[in-house]
């Protein structure tokens, strides 16, 4: 016995197949996404391979410049002085849709530096050290938001892949059962049928 439990007529058949028609074609559009949302994501994984080696370029010559600049000024100095900065930037927030997905970018757009507290100036490394961690910070941003878009899109492309499988293994499965029992019921029955009618006009005849 089939687990769909339905009585064996005509309006249950045809129901089964409307059923059954209508969920061939959610998989089939459900195929057409998991194929979209992996290649999203393999595209997004390159691209996220490629900021995160400019990431570290970036902390690289962050650290050399900031190891310059403590020779020039020492490291107490330019704690100091980098605890005092005033500038600070703007994330600015897009997206771009995807299946229903909103996946984010993020743009950094910096203040204008404010003017010094003290006639005490910087020396040229820890000018070049500060242009180095706002170039690093815009990297990061970057990477922030790569980051986020694989994780929605692996979420994503999960809950469809568990449809997929409810479809393929447990929902098309049985419908597909129950519709080959009720033709075969719905035809035994209807030899039966045809049976009892030739029995009735053959007693009729015959009396």
């Amino acid at each position: 016995m089939p687990n769909v439990e339905l009585p064996p007529t005509k309006s249950s058949l045809r129901k089964l197949k409307e059923d059954l028609a209508f969920a061939y074609e959610g998989y089939d559009l459900l195929n057409q996404k998991r194929e979209i949302l992996a290649i999203e994501i393999v595209r997004h994984i390159a691209e996220i391979r490629r900021v995160e080696a400019e990431f570290s370029g970036a902390l690289e010559e962050l650290y050399a410049a900031y190891r310059i600049a403590s020779v020039d000024m020492g490291s107490e100095a330019i704690t100091l002085k980098s605890c005092s900065e005033k500038r600070g930037y703007f994330p600015h927030m897009t997206f771009t849709k995807l299946m229903g997905l909103s996946l984010p970018k993020i743009r950094l757009s910096f203040k204008k530096p404010a003017p010094p507290d003290s006639l005490t100036g910087t020396t040229a490394t820890y000018d070049t050290a500060k242009k180095r961690s706002l170039k690093m910070t815009e990297v990061l941003a970057e990477l922030a938001a790569i980051t986020k878009s694989i994780i929605m899109l692996s979420r994503e492309l999960k809950k469809v892949q568990r449809r997929v499988n409810a479809l393929e293994k447990i929902f098309i499965p049985q419908h597909e059962e129950a519709k080959k029992y009720i033709s075969d019921r719905i035809e035994e029955m209807e030899r039966d049928e045809i049976f009892v009618k030739k029995l009735i006009r053959q007693r009729a005849s015959l009396d």
